[in-house]
């Protein structure tokens, strides 16, 4: 009776083990902008403003957590009032990914910068202990980029910068990639212009998500990736997917 006790157990943590992901993501919804008060004329029809959701991607794989982008953070409004002081907050009450994070008990091994930029590197400040994975062009753009695109209070608690080295390797139209793992799973790829960057994720079944920072010049490159590839910047598919704690697997 013993034994087979023992065996039953054993198959249990077996079959838990095998239906576990071997990677999975979270979107953390931070906020919500809306990038207008007024309605647009658009098409022979009126369109309402633009709701822009604050995103960071959370990751699991490979035993590490890892988050790509901050979102808002805890000090929002007094790192834009200390900088853009004239700038209307238009963003909804924030919910920062630490806060989030916190009251499920999760801790985060990484932060990769996706854009340097304020509405994606705010939250930064929240996870000084972490290493913040990041290409050159980003974290010279970070140190030396101006207000209204860059506030510097974000990154004035000594970011412990980790300088990504990329391949020669294109992926999908992008020049230049870097393989996190080594499996094919995790795959960065440099944007044009300020150092930002992209993340396609793949799925144990075979799906294929990309994620982008805030880089316009790359927009005819994502809008020429295969149907395969879903567009994690697409509010659709975000509202499809749900937001944390609902976990993509």
């Amino acid at each position: 009776m013993r034994v087979l006790k023992s065996l039953a157990v054993s198959l249990m943590l077996l079959s838990g083990a095998l239906s576990a992901a071997e990677l999975r993501f979270s979107l953390i919804r931070t906020g919500q902008t809306t990038s207008s008060g007024e309605y647009a004329w658009r098409d022979g029809h009126w369109v309402a403003p633009e709701t822009i959701d604050h995103i960071a991607v959370l990751v699991e794989h490979g035993g590490k957590r890892l988050l790509f982008g901050s979102g808002l953070g805890r000090l929002i409004d007094a790192q834009l009032d200390g900088a853009i002081p004239w700038r209307a907050k238009r963003y909804s009450e924030v919910q920062p990914v630490r806060d989030q994070l916190e009251k499920d008990g999760l801790a985060v091994d990484q932060v990769v910068l996706g854009c340097a930029r304020w509405s994606h590197a705010s939250g930064l400040a929240d996870f000084p202990e972490l290493s913040v994975l990041a290409s050159p062009e980003s974290i010279h753009y970070a140190q030396n980029a101006t207000p209204p695109a860059v506030i510097q209070a974000q990154f004035s608690h000594g970011v412990r910068w980790q300088q990504l080295r990329f391949e020669r390797r294109a992926v999908y139209g992008f020049d230049e990639s870097l393989d996190l793992f080594g499996d094919e799973r995790l795959v960065l790829v440099k944007l044009a212009g300020h150092g930002a960057l992209g993340l396609f994720l793949t799925l144990d079944d075979g799906r294929r998500f990309f994620f982008r920072g805030d880089a316009t010049s790359t927009e005819s490159l994502a809008e020429a990736l295969p149907v395969e590839v879903s567009q994690g910047r697409d509010a659709r598919l975000q509202a499809r997917l749900g937001f944390y704690p609902r976990w993509v697997e």
